[in-house]
């Protein structure tokens, strides 16, 4: 197995497409959520090795769940997928160290590829 994954995002099409794709490349799928709270609560229950996270969402942000779950654990590998080009959004999410900003639309071969690499580092 490549990892266990929560994917946090308000639109259903990219949850789906997301956890098919990461399903078939040997990545478990621990939840989904909608909001940045999902996302919070998610983590602290399911402690998975990955967050993939949206930033613009309704209710509780990607900047919300981002935060929160860096005060549970400030080694979380979270990443942020987001459309978002606003100068004081980007720095904002750079303010809270996400593991990696990624500019939708991003291709899931090498978001695949970037997942495995964090979790199995080329020794230096």
């Amino acid at each position: 197995m490549n990892g266990s994954v929560i994917l946090i995002d308000d639109d259903e099409d990219i949850l789906e497409l997301l956890s098919e794709y990461l399903l078939l490349e040997d990545f478990n799928i621990m939840g989904t959520g909608t909001d940045g709270l999902q996302a919070v609560n998610l983590y602290t229950k399911l402690k998975p090795d990955f967050v993939l996270m949206d930033i613009a969402m309704p209710n509780y942000d990607g900047l919300y769940g981002l935060e929160h779950i860096k005060k549970i654990n400030s080694n979380a590998s979270v990443i942020v997928l987001t459309g978002n080009s606003d100068k004081s959004i980007t720095q904002k999410i750079m303010q809270l160290k996400p593991t990696m900003v990624l500019e939708k639309p991003y291709p899931v071969e090498k978001l695949v590829s970037l997942l495995k690499s964090i979790k199995n580092p080329i020794p230096s």
